[in-house]
């Protein structure tokens, strides 16, 4: 791994995201940033002569796309390709990255984290190593969100899908629950989670549904009742522990056993 790291001024989210690659999935987490001005080398030598330094989005060497003429590559997606080809997550990142860097980007999440380094330069304009230090939390924010994104696509994927009394139901379960989101699209009025990594437990209805949970809060309060479920007062949301709100009595039902509470509660409402 290098020793030292040369990026371009006024660095972008290109060359940010290149160099938080060598740092988070590359081992180089003492590396010494070194930059200049676009287009150049350090001490102007030839690029990629000395093994302990690597240029990333400047100078024509291994880790700059600009010679190359290719919309589908960025500084930071050739140092993915080397450093980290395995990682999917990753790559859903850099997809994006790259995309804004060739002003071909739909996605407005990695939108945002260019301009916000933009705005950085703004702030630090004689100072791109801070704009690098307060861009690389953001990075690995964004990393969680895919990990957790992928877990949730499975999910998905494995979804229980059934009929309660307002309509169709979604169910999910993974190590961060379920997306109320993915549900609704499917077409769900009711959307039940289950999250592996506390043991919270969830049930919710579209906000344009006439649903009213009570009659399932009730039964929950008969058959589990050592749990601590929470009716919202709009009757649409009823929860079981979440971050805002944590609880030290979980549910004791599985997800497959809640669908089959609200199924049960389908047949008695008719």
């Amino acid at each position: 791994m290098p020793s030292v790291i040369v990026a371009h001024l006024a660095p972008d989210l290109d060359c940010i995201a290149a160099i938080w690659i060598f740092k988070r999935f590359g081992g180089a987490t003492d590396v010494q940033l070194r930059f200049v001005p676009s287009g150049t080398t350090l001490n102007n030598q030839p690029v990629d002569s000395d093994p302990h330094v690597v240029h990333v989005d400047t100078g024509n060497g291994r880790y700059d796309h600009h010679q190359r003429h290719v919309r589908t590559l960025s500084a930071a997606e050739l140092v993915r390709r080397n450093v980290a080809s395995y990682d999917v997550a990753l790559e859903r990142i850099i997809r994006q990255v790259t995309s804004i860097d060739n002003a071909t980007a739909t996605d407005r999440q990695g939108c945002d984290l260019g301009m916000l380094a933009d705005s950085f330069n703004l702030l630090y304009e004689d100072d791109p190593s801070r704009v690098v230090e307060l861009m690389l939390p953001n990075l690995d924010a964004w990393y969680a969100h895919e990990q957790r994104q992928l877990l949730l696509n499975e999910s998905f994927a494995n979804r229980i899908e059934f009929h309660s009394p307002w309509g169709r139901g979604v169910a999910m379960q993974s190590l961060y629950g379920g997306s109320s989101v993915m549900a609704y699209r499917g077409g769900a009025v009711l959307y039940v989670y289950r999250e592996e990594l506390h043991g919270w437990m969830g049930v919710a209805a579209q906000a344009r549904s006439n649903a009213d949970l009570t009659s399932l809060a009730d039964q929950l309060a008969v058959i589990d009742a050592d749990a601590q479920w929470y009716l919202h007062p709009s009757k649409r949301l009823l929860l079981c522990g979440t971050a805002k709100a944590p609880v030290t009595q979980t549910s004791r039902l599985s997800l497959r056993e809640m669908v089959t509470v609200i199924e049960e509660l389908s047949h008695s409402q008719r």
